[in-house]
């Protein structure tokens, strides 16, 4: 596809823009933010693609967004304690600060950069400044601009707020931002349901303008709907989560697909693979070295010379996926290659603790790695959960939790029946099937359930921190707002800790 080099090469400018602690800073040096820039539809699809762009760097899905989801849950946790401003500690802790740059002010500034430029793009099309008649491809952008506007805001209010199921979304979010700002712009927090309603709107109005046809690198019509059935299941409204689920499985043509047994190991670290609805495209070719997945995938790497390994799976994880030793998920379990096994917990020492999920497209460079926002597998186990909560075509949902596991193990036994379709089962299977990808962490916090961290080489720290079980309700789910924002604008009130 054309887009994609334009994607890869023309977003270079995105990438040397300033980082400012105030969000609201738009003295950036970036082309594609200028009013005057954005004149033709070349100029829209280049603005586009630089969103993409910024999407995947580091302090987004490059790096804490991507891990957020698994080192505070029960399935991954740090290898050793690295300090604040250090990448995963802080989270796996329960102790980030408001004042830790890489943890909290940038995760939240470029997350804010995104919504930004994606309304700046939207402004631009919807005022008929760009001089183009293709309709169809202007709303083509605007549509996709849209989602990730709405996908950075469900993920600004996943990071910074409480779960909307602990009470329907009263508790405070984050900003609500869908208009070009002036600098003194300072907003105040809308609630959780609020921002919950504004992502379920763009993401909506999106589905219209965008194409059917597979997209790799971009979003199409079946990843933006696969995103709806993750956003509606976290705010429990089970039917709309099942009918958006559904509607990818049934009706996507055969553009995706299930991985078979057979093809599930082969198939990390390779561009665009049939489960794929919508993934970040990684480069390290661009003049300015590449950015994007040097921090993500490296986090969980598996190499003496790497020094950001800092995720290894938990002893509890691997006591699940041995439940049965049939599943082809063991294939991605791998012991240290570090001589002497340097930096693991002693328990953990020969144990298979490093998670092969993204070894890079050659295999031996996981800064190459591909970023997956969402999966098939994901979108089958949002209908199972979604049909079994609300009710009805309990045997069409029960059918959507087999297809996953008849995928993963040749052992029949493991199926499910109508009396073990249970929300416990499912939750294994999403442990089992989405360990590493950010999303295990959710799946505990909208059904209410504590995370406990058990095992035997979890580091002691937990301790200390009082991390060893996290209720749902436990106010330190909720990261707290870079107080560098809280300075700048007194509309915008702490979390309370």
């Amino acid at each position: 596809m054309k887009r994609i080099h334009i994607y890869i090469l023309t977003a270079m400018a995105l990438l040397n823009s300033s980082c400012s602690a105030d969000w609201l800073d738009l003295n950036t040096t970036s082309s594609v933010e200028t009013g005057q820039a954005i004149v033709t539809l070349d100029d829209a699809q280049i603005a586009l693609n630089g969103i993409y762009r910024l999407a995947s760097g580091h302090s987004y899905y490059g790096d804490n967004y991507w891990y957020y989801g698994d080192c505070r849950a029960t399935d991954v946790q740090a290898r050793i304690t690295k300090g604040d401003g250090k990448r995963v500690s802080p989270y796996y802790e329960y102790n980030v600060l408001a004042s830790d740059n890489l943890n909290i002010v940038l995760p939240w500034n470029t997350v804010y950069k995104v919504i930004r430029q994606t309304n700046n793009l939207i402004q631009k099309i919807e005022s008929g400044s760009i001089q183009s008649s293709d309709t169809k491809e202007l709303n083509r952008i605007k549509s996709e601009a849209l989602v990730m506007r709405g996908l950075s805001l469900f993920n600004l209010t996943r990071l910074f707020g409480m779960p909307y199921t602990n009470d329907k979304g009263a508790s405070l979010g984050v900003p609500i931002e869908t208009s070009p700002s002036d600098p003194t712009h300072k907003p105040s927090r809308s609630t959780v349901a609020q921002c919950y309603e504004q992502v379920v709107s763009d993401m909506s109005n999106a589905l219209s303008g965008l194409i059917q046809e597979t997209s790799n690198g971009y979003i199409n019509y079946w990843a933006a709907q696969a995103l709806l059935s993750r956003v509606y299941l976290n705010m429990g409204e089970y039917q709309k989560a099942y009918d958006a689920a559904t509607d990818v499985i049934k009706n996507n043509s055969g553009r995706y697909q299930l991985y078979s047994y057979e093809e599930y190991p082969n198939v990390w670290g390779q561009d665009f693979q049939s489960e794929s609805l919508f993934e970040l495209y990684i480069t390290l070719s661009e003049p300015s070295g590449g950015t994007g997945g040097e921090g993500a995938p490296i986090v969980y790497a598996n190499e003496a010379t790497v020094d950001w390994n800092n995720l290894i799976l938990s002893e509890d994880f691997l006591n699940l996926l041995n439940e049965d030793p049939k599943d082809v998920r063991h294939c991605l379990t791998k012991e240290s290659v570090i001589e002497n096994n340097t930096g693991l917990p002693a328990a953990a020492m020969h144990e298979k603790v490093y998670l092969a999920k993204f070894p890079g497209k050659t295999g031996d460079d996981p800064k190459t790695n591909n970023i997956c926002i969402i999966r098939l597998s994901e979108v089958y186990l949002n209908a199972a959960e979604a049909g079994l909560k609300k009710g009805t075509d309990l045997e069409e949902a029960q059918s959507y939790l087999n297809d996953i596991i008849s995928r993963r193990t040749t052992d029949t036994s493991q199926q499910v029946s109508t009396e073990t379709f249970t929300l416990d089962r499912i939750l294994k299977e999403r442990r089992k099937e989405l360990v590493g990808e950010g999303e295990v962490f959710y799946d505990y916090l909208r059904n209410g359930l504590a995370i406990e961290r058990k095992g035997s080489w979890h580091l002691e720290t937990l301790k200390a921190s009082n991390a060893q079980k996290i209720e749902a309700t436990d106010l330190r789910i909720a990261l707290p707002i870079p107080q560098s924002e809280i300075d700048a604008n007194p509309n915008i009130q702490q979390n309370p800790k």
